[in-house]
């Protein structure tokens, strides 16, 4: 049995040329490439079309893909710029970037209980302990150990704001 090689077609062909996208869910690839004419698809994912902007007559000249962040990259050949490129398809530079979700979700604090909060303060509680005897006793601390003792009572105090009960100063 011999198979056939596949010829790229022009994408879009089956669903209608003229098809529009859903601008609910914004896809900044399907809506270039349905604004372009004789689009297909490469090897790598990316699009091959003819340049909007110029009389592409031999071939297709406009390289178009997705970048990593989702945006499209558009590259001709001949040498038109971006801004040619989208104002012949009546388009923004600004449209080849994923619009942010227009609702804007801040994101929720995570509060610890007091328990939680102890448990993770025993040592600093501990250090807090021994400096104060120490001191109590007429003994100087050594500036090892008041750094340790710095530390512990910024620890302690910080803490206090992941407390759900804490009142902000």
């Amino acid at each position: 049995m011999q198979t056939l090689a596949k010829r790229p077609r022009p994408v879009g062909t089956a669903a209608g040329a003229n098809a529009r996208p859903n601008h609910a869910t914004h896809d900044p690839l399907t809506e270039v490439a349905s604004r372009l004419k004789g689009v297909i698809k490469r090897h790598n994912g990316g699009l091959l079309a003819f340049c909007p902007s110029h009389d592409d007559r031999k071939g297709r000249s406009l390289a178009v893909s997705l970048g990593r962040e989702g945006q499209v990259l558009m590259h001709c050949f001949a040498g038109c710029s971006i801004h040619e490129i989208t104002a012949a398809i009546d388009l923004n530079p600004s449209d080849l970037f994923i619009r942010p979700n227009s609702k804007y979700e801040p994101q929720t604090r995570t509060y610890f209980n007091d328990w939680q909060i102890i448990n993770a303060l025993r040592h600093d509680a501990l250090i807090v302990l021994i400096a104060a005897r120490t001191m109590l006793t007429g003994k100087t601390l050594a500036e090892s150990d008041v750094s340790a003792l710095s530390s512990a009572v910024i620890r302690i105090h910080e803490a206090a704001n992941f407390s759900r009960g804490a009142s902000h100063e």
